[in-house]
């Protein structure tokens, strides 16, 4: 079951005020407390947690095992025997990143017409990634700054996870059967993903034309013609 990863009444800076979309740039990413990390999670959920943040924060390659158990108050032992290795905790860090997106953006019944599935899935996407600032910091790190890291295939894991749903719209009427799904794979992954991952730097081209950077979050995607 997806663990969220909900900064209790926080938001991350770089959703407000980015400086610049690099590496220093995640470093901005609120953390924690130990007595939040104890209250909210199970020992195992509590590792996978505390490894997305300092995979977020660090990198996957600069985070040791001993800096996740030391943070998560467990022993190397512990992480080994619920994960084996430091790729298989990537992996189930990946696994909870993927289930909870594509969760939010799943068909449902009770979206009532095309343009309301469309609609509905889109503020599903946009909800679930403002209650998930580290999971937004982690596809950054992972996919901008240090992609094909060990243990990580979130680009090719992502691209597949699109395809499905593609075919899921398309077997209900929603997304077009008129193009190939493959290209409107591509359309998805540059307006959602790609909107998703650049908005730091869209917050900064914003400001350089006076305009609100808000006005370039998320939008609606189309799916049909």
């Amino acid at each position: 079951m997806f663990v969220q990863y909900t900064v209790q009444s926080r938001r991350l800076e770089e959703f407000k005020n980015p400086a610049k979309p690099d590496a220093d740039h995640i470093q901005k990413v609120d953390h924690m407390t130990t007595a939040e990390l104890n209250t909210d999670f199970t020992a195992k959920a509590r590792i996978r947690q505390v490894a997305l943040e300092l995979f977020a924060l660090n990198g996957a390659d600069a985070t040791s095992m001993r800096a996740i158990s030391s943070r998560a108050g467990v022993t190397v032992g512990l992480i080994t025997h619920h994960f084996g290795t430091k790729a298989g905790l990537i992996q189930a860090v990946e696994d909870d990143i993927l289930s909870g997106i594509e969760q939010a953006i799943a068909y449902k019944e009770v979206d009532a017409n095309v343009d309301g599935v469309v609609k509905a899935l889109d503020q599903r996407l946009l909800d679930h990634v403002n209650k998930n600032p580290l999971v937004v910091a982690y596809l950054r790190r992972m996919m901008l700054i240090e992609p094909g890291g060990q243990g990580s295939d979130l680009t090719a894991r992502f691209t597949r996870m699109a395809l499905r749903q593609i075919k899921d719209l398309r077997r209900h009427g929603v997304a077009s059967t008129s193009r190939d799904p493959e290209d409107q794979v591509m359309q998805v992954m540059l307006v959602q993903l790609g909107q998703l991952l650049m908005q730091p730097f869209v917050h900064q081209i914003a400001g350089n034309l006076n305009r609100d950077p808000e006005q370039y979050r998320l939008s609606l995607r189309k799916t049909r013609g």
